[in-house]
């Protein structure tokens, strides 16, 4: 755990999620602004198809110059504005509350990330504090409520164990329907994950999987005889570490993350790993479509 980390939302950050803001508005607007387009037909601005008029049809709909050329009523019909909702989900376990920053911090910086980059583009957010069960904050609807999803992110500490088999099904149980979903976790978790991300996928979210890490999970700064307690679990274990032995943790890591890559990339599920040394403002240019394009370099 860090003893002396910086505010999570201090006004440079601020002043740096305006810029990225402007930075990135043509690529909010493709994709992730409130100004998406549904399939639905209704009475905004942009023209969309006509169809012929029927009784109780709005006669201010009636295109009365097509029915001076052809002698027909038709209705016009517009495209339906429906913005998006914006789900962020976040590990709040003890396995989180590691590294310099530690997992827990840069997690809840990159959810206050994406709820000012939501909100301001006009989408529904929520936000989910997950261990063995959901914690809400939402919905919050308009630029102003960042504030009130910042004091939540604020206020959360890493504690207990996350069961994202259990709670990714509970969270898929309250939203079914379109939306965008994404989960910020270390995935170090003695559960699974596989059949919880599958059901959030079936419940039709567009899901991204932000694999949170510090880098001393790479490279923990340990050896020697040691006596190691699971953060999550209590489990005691008396281990001397060697070279060896650091090598082989290592290898379980690397082959967790080829494992979740695969598995996202198989399904179609966004994926992005991110060390806690990488700053936010970097990860948010990662996944942004275009953002980093039109900063000058490529997406991570």
């Amino acid at each position: 755990m860090a003893g002396a980390e910086q505010p999570l939302f201090d006004p440079a950050f601020v002043r740096r999620l305006e810029g990225l803001a402007l930075l990135t508005q043509k690529a909010l607007a493709g994709r992730y602004a409130g100004d998406r387009r549904s399939p639905k037909r209704g009475q905004s601005v942009e023209f969309a198809d006509f169809r012929n008029y029927v009784r109780g049809d709005d006669l201010r709909l009636v295109d009365w110059k097509a029915y001076g050329r052809l002698e027909r009523l038709f209705v016009k019909l517009f495209l339906e504005d429906q913005d998006t909702s914006v789900h962020v989900l976040i590990d709040t376990s003890r396995s989180m509350d590691w590294g310099e920053p530690s997992k827990h911090w840069w997690a809840r910086r990159l959810a206050g990330g994406l709820a000012y980059l939501a909100l301001r583009g006009g989408d529904r957010f929520n936000l989910y504090a997950v261990t063995n069960r959901l914690a809400r904050s939402g919905p919050h609807r308009g630029q102003q409520s960042v504030w009130r999803a910042w004091d939540f992110l604020t206020n959360l500490t890493a504690e207990g164990q996350t069961d994202l088999d259990r709670a990714l099904p509970a969270f898929a149980g309250q939203h079914s329907g379109p939306g965008l979903t994404f989960v910020l976790s270390d995935f170090l978790t003695p559960s699974g994950w596989q059949d919880g991300l599958r059901t959030l996928q079936a419940s039709g979210q567009e899901v991204t999987v932000i694999q949170v890490l510090s880098p001393e999970d790479a490279n923990p700064p340990v050896g020697g005889d040691l006596r190691l307690i699971d953060s999550e679990t209590g489990h005691i274990q008396e281990v001397t570490v060697t070279g060896p032995l650091l090598d082989r943790y290592q290898q379980a890591l690397a082959d967790l993350q080829r494992e979740l890559r695969s598995f996202c990339h198989r399904r179609g599920i966004g994926f992005h790993v991110w060390t806690t040394d990488v700053p936010v403002e970097e990860a948010l240019l990662g996944w942004l479509p275009g953002a980093a394009t039109a900063k000058g370099g490529s997406p991570s």
